[in-house]
């Protein structure tokens, strides 16, 4: 504990400060008491601490008040108040403002003083190492900004020495799209080599998007800023730590999450650079709007949003679904799309993407009825209409799910400890052979 700081206790009355350091006896904590909060904020103007736990109730300086003093020097401190039931109002405007981190109520419980005392430092150490990935991540984008830099002036030398010779044999058009060209490959190959995952994602991406635009009979031009647009979708995510990318969503720290929804800002920042790419550097700033106006960064909505983008956000998110590591199924998937179709998505995108992806899976919903049956009834080759839970709500596989013998085995091992209560809704095969040669 001496490595990474000290806790403090504060209390006027000695035999309260015996009582506390007795709590901890066994534990393996830096402790430092104070009868007077001058004193402990004297001590914690130069030192380390993790922690500070005061009484309410002291002549000459509160546990607020001194609370107030300490977020100004040591914003960092985790604060626990001892309070009575008389200063409860006390404690929990200062929960309010800020100024605390919790309120533990006279007498303690000992056990529950310990363990919220312990959730309080793990809270500590991982803003901690959130702040030493925060500092990582700086590098990395300064090393990709003067990475940035140095294209910039290549590109920008190339393109002034094509157009001298451009203006000498009339050809300026044909060679800066030559030079445009060069650019995209360069780009491409520096994350084929860092992030190699990233690059084989947006191919696949942009073949999609390709597709779906020349259904809607776009002009060549669109369709080829589109096609670069989604090569460099994920351009700002090379200054991404990998131990940040490569967690899932729901295991990721706000700041973390804040960061990876900030990537088409930093991916516009670093294109935006080259004068080519404004177009392109605006499309992918813009690829996380939602069509009801609740996406980010800028929340737009409907038609403002870029076309490009709009179909970018299509794209990228089937991939998401698609690529997730608890492999989410296909009619999840589905099901997703046309939930979200107006909301998330431009209608016109996800009917073409339905039909582009999902043809098969669409015409077996002819052939498809909805029954409700108990779970020793269910049957591989079903498919989950809503979430299954548990009895007591442990979420088990999500809606449109297909019900396999490895997951019906699953679930019957759990049943013995929480069963599913009542009937579980589910689509079934109106042709008795589908469903047998499901696995």
């Amino acid at each position: 504990m001496s490595e990474s700081g000290k806790i403090v206790f504060v209390d006027d009355e000695p035999n309260i400060l015996k009582a506390l350091q007795r709590v901890f006896f066994e534990d393996d904590y830096d402790i430092e008491t104070f009868t007077s909060g001058q004193e402990a904020l004297e001590y914690i103007k130069t030192n380390d601490v993790v922690l500070i736990i005061s009484d309410q109730r002291m002549p000459g300086m509160t546990g607020t008040e001194l609370f107030n003093e300490v977020a100004k020097v040591r914003p960092e401190t985790k604060r626990i108040i001892l309070t009575g039931f008389a200063d409860m109002t006390a404690a929990v405007d200062a929960i309010n403002t800020g100024s605390i981190y919790h309120f533990v109520f006279k007498p303690w419980n000992d056990e529950e003083l310990r363990s919220t005392i312990s959730r309080a430092i793990h809270q500590y150490a991982l803003e901690r190492q959130n702040e030493n990935l925060m500092s990582e991540l700086q590098v990395k984008n300064d090393e990709l900004a003067n990475m940035n830099d140095e294209l910039a002036v290549r590109v920008r030398e190339r393109t002034a020495i094509i157009a001298k010779k451009n203006i000498e044999q009339g050809k300026l058009n044909a060679e800066l799209e030559k030079s445009l060209v060069s650019t995209v490959r360069f780009t491409i190959n520096m994350m084929e080599i860092t992030r190699p995952e990233l690059c084989r994602e947006n191919r696949a991406m942009a073949k999609l998007a390709i597709n779906i635009a020349k259904r809607l009979k776009w002009p060549e031009d669109k369709i080829r800023r589109l096609e670069i647009s989604t090569l460099m979708s994920n351009v700002g995510k090379m200054g991404i730590p990998d131990a940040i990318l490569n967690r899932q969503l729901q295991y990721l720290s706000e700041d973390e999450r804040r960061l990876i929804r900030h990537h088409p800002v930093m991916a516009q920042t670093m294109l935006g650079t080259i004068p080519s790419f404004t177009d392109v550097s605006r499309i992918v700033r813009h690829q996380d709007e939602w069509y009801d106006g609740s996406g980010f960064p800028d929340g737009l909505k409907g038609e403002d949003i870029p076309e490009e983008s709009r179909l970018l956000t299509t794209c990228t998110t089937y991939f998401r679904l698609k690529n997730r590591e608890d492999g989410s199924s296909r009619p999840f998937i589905l099901k997703y799309f046309r939930n979200n179709s107006g909301i998330q998505f431009d209608p016109q995108f996800v009917d073409i993407l339905i039909e582009l992806v999902f043809s098969d899976d669409t015409k077996l919903d002819a052939t498809k009825r909805e029954i409700a049956a108990y779970f020793h009834e269910i049957k591989p080759g079903m498919v989950l209409v809503d979430d299954l839970k548990t009895g007591k709500g442990i979420f088990l596989l999500p809606s449109g799910q297909l019900l396999t013998k490895s997951n019906i085995r699953s679930i019957q091992d759990i049943q013995q400890v929480d069963p599913i209560e009542g009937k579980i809704h589910v689509y079934v095969s109106q042709t008795p052979d589908m469903a047998k040669s499901t696995l």
